[in-house]
């Protein structure tokens, strides 16, 4: 007589997997090491409006590249001139969202010195409002999320000091600095992100 089968339970057997796979893999939340180091540009933007359409007004931190509003949506902060009620000039930095494009990335004022930022915050940006800036002013941005080759879903984090407005020629110019690995914060100057 020839003994009964034995059945497994469907947990039975996928525990063991579900080991090793852990074991294989220590952080499965662990960014890989990232390759490409932070970078630092001076960029110059001439405003939306009052200007020769032929000027970018835009900026890509994704791409680390200038953009013609009438040429691309494919940007993530822009800058423009305005102003407001009671006559006051005055320049801003405008996030996707504050010209009626899909809310996506924005920008976060800081007192903090342009220097002294290392890591990007994950949090705090404005996504819809314009934020004015003047010289001397630091600003933190995320750009578009974009799904990094590990998978996870995440902007490109940049930082801008604003090194002069011009309000006769309608230009803003800023330099900065962006971490270009997907998933990284990390704000050091010409450094290999560590992994955070």
């Amino acid at each position: 007589m020839s003994a009964p089968p034995i059945l497994l339970r469907p947990a039975a057997i996928l525990a063991p997997a579900l080991l090793a796979a852990v074991a294989a893999c220590s952080d499965p939340f662990q960014l890989p090491p990232a390759t490409l180091a932070t970078t630092t540009v001076a960029v110059t933007l001439w405003a939306l409006t009052g200007t020769d359409i032929s000027l970018p007004s835009a900026y890509d931190v994704m791409l680390q590249r200038v953009a013609r509003t009438d040429r691309t949506s494919a940007f993530d902060f822009a800058f423009d001139i305005r102003v407001d009620s009671l006559h006051d000039t005055s320049a801003v930095l405008l996030p996707r969202g504050a010209l009626g494009l899909y809310v996506d990335g924005g920008l976060q004022l800081t007192q903090q010195p342009f220097d002294s930022i290392t890591i990007a915050p994950t949090s705090g940006y404005q996504d819809t409002a314009a934020v004015a800036v003047r010289a001397g002013t630091v600003v933190l941005a995320a750009s578009r999320s974009e799904t990094c080759n590990f998978g996870f879903i995440r902007p490109i984090y940049a930082k801008l000091h604003v090194t002069a407005v011009d309000l006769v020629a309608r230009s803003v110019t800023f330099d900065l600095l962006v971490d270009p690995n997907c998933g990284y914060r990390s704000l050091r100057a010409d450094s290999l992100p560590p992994t955070e």
